[in-house]
């Protein structure tokens, strides 16, 4: 097996107290998680960037090698075992529709995981650090953590411009998380065998997995909320309680219990905004106008089949 180690110099870490429970805070496009330690196996459709706080570093295992530091980041879709156990850490998972998501395709594929020089993203840690502590919360935590995770990502190379029919697929089943892939296909253009191709061609990430991404980022507005999870599985549109925890925890490596229960999670709800203004504040021009994608899609030289 393949080891690549990596041992950043960095200034003494301060000390970091327990966490009683995680700690964790919603982005949109991603989700922000704290705890005191974390040992995992999970295959997460988002890109994952882990710090570990205090000094100590973490190993991830993948099929293909083993990374050890204090400051990792993993490919989407790569199947890992992470190792913190005892050791403080934030952790960020930046869903499919996360602006700065397809950079982190750049992360090499043997092993899928790289090991960054923590000294070169001191203000990531220090982002980190107050989350972790609970010294930074709403909208400035979320702006804080914007800047530190473009940082992270300028490590790998720019993804080129992504497909404008692209972008309106995910919008479509952003707003509408029961539009299906037929419904989808026909507001671009495409078949949906074609689609499905353009999809996975450039987000590297199948449709039909993108869908179940929202399902799980809906999902997660409930942890630490108490609710019962059959209750949660149907608000964020599994077929039941079974499929949900299935899902949930192949992505995150814990069953939902572990995680939604009040004692287990506190989140920062903190001036959370409507996630559905903010994705149609973010779009790019022409998505969400059919007439412009069709027209786009004509230049390109894909019309309908």
């Amino acid at each position: 097996m393949r080891k690549v180690v990596v041992n950043p110099e960095t200034e003494a870490a301060p000390a970091v107290a327990e966490l009683p429970r995680g700690r964790a805070r919603l982005l949109g496009d991603g989700i922000l998680y704290a705890a005191a330690g974390l040992v995992s196996a999970s295959q997460r459709h988002a890109a994952t960037i882990v710090l570990a706080l205090g000094g100590q570093p973490m190993t991830i295992w993948t099929a293909r090698g083993t990374v050890q530091g204090e400051l990792l980041v993993v490919r989407p879709l790569v199947r890992k075992r992470l190792l913190a156990r005892g050791v403080p850490l934030v952790l960020i998972d930046l869903e499919p529709n996360h602006p700065q998501y397809r950079a982190f395709h750049g992360v090499n594929p043997w092993p899928g995981v790289a090991a960054l020089d923590l000294a070169r993203h001191a203000e990531f840690r220090h982002v980190a650090q107050a989350f972790y502590q609970g010294q930074l919360h709403g909208s400035e935590l979320d702006q804080s953590a914007r800047w530190a995770i473009e940082r992270v990502a300028s490590e790998f190379p720019p993804p080129p411009p992504l497909d404008l029919r692209v972008q309106q697929m995910m919008t479509l089943m952003d707003e509408n998380p029961c539009c299906s892939l037929d419904e989808v296909a026909c507001a671009v253009g495409l078949s949906p065998h074609r689609a499905s191709q353009l999809f996975s061609k450039c987000m590297g990430l199948p449709l039909r997995r993108y869908s179940l991404s929202n399902k799980i980022r809906r999902a997660a507005r409930f942890m630490g909320s108490g609710r019962r999870l059959t209750d949660v599985a149907l608000e964020a549109g599994f077929v039941d309680s079974a499929h949900f925890a299935k899902v949930w925890t192949q992505t995150y490596g814990a069953s939902p219990s572990h995680f939604f229960p009040a004692q287990r999670t506190a989140m920062d709800d903190r001036a959370l905004p409507d996630w559905i203004d903010w994705h149609l504040a973010r779009r790019p021009p022409g998505v969400g106008n059919p007439e412009k994608v069709l027209r786009a899609a004509a230049v390109a030289g894909a019309m309908p089949e």
